[in-house]
């Protein structure tokens, strides 16, 4: 068995990360429905645990889905709402696309008029946050730390 190094890994290029956020809740007639809220980050540091062959093939990527490796998140830089969108929303009526859009967006009496992303408006809505995906759309450097 191929013996696994410690790699610290950023991006060659400003702003290729996005983190997606995935929003789970359920609608009133018991369906479920899931917000993808992505991020797009000005820079980042994962680290992975790879062997020499597996860094190979991701000196070749220029797209690297973080979750799919043996790896973990140092550090992510200050970000900005790329999009949030839900998903598969062609399965949903109007009328229940109209009711996620509420749970998204109005809170209290108070509408998001705006449409912007807020985290305390999902999570007093009872949106729970499931799972986040970090991606590199760049070409990384890597920097062996075993």
């Amino acid at each position: 068995m191929e013996e696994l190094q410690v790699y610290q890994v950023s991006p060659l290029d400003r702003s290729s990360i996005y983190t997606t956020e995935y929003w789970t809740n359920q609608l009133s007639n018991g369906k479920s429905v899931t917000v993808l809220y992505t991020l797009q980050c000005d820079d980042g540091v994962f680290q992975f645990e790879i062997t020499d062959e597996e860094k190979e093939q991701l000196l070749q990527k220029d797209h690297i889905i973080v979750n799919d490796w043996n790896a973990s998140v140092e550090e992510v830089g200050m970000g900005w709402d790329f999009e949030h969108k839900i998903q598969n929303e062609e399965s949903y009526t109007v009328e229940e696309i109209e009711e996620i859009k509420q749970l998204m967006y109005v809170c209290n009496g108070y509408d998001n008029e705006d449409n912007d992303f807020n985290q305390d408006i999902m999570e007093e809505n009872s949106w729970s946050m499931n799972d986040t995906i970090y991606e590199i759309y760049s070409k990384c450097e890597f920097e062996c730390m075993s």
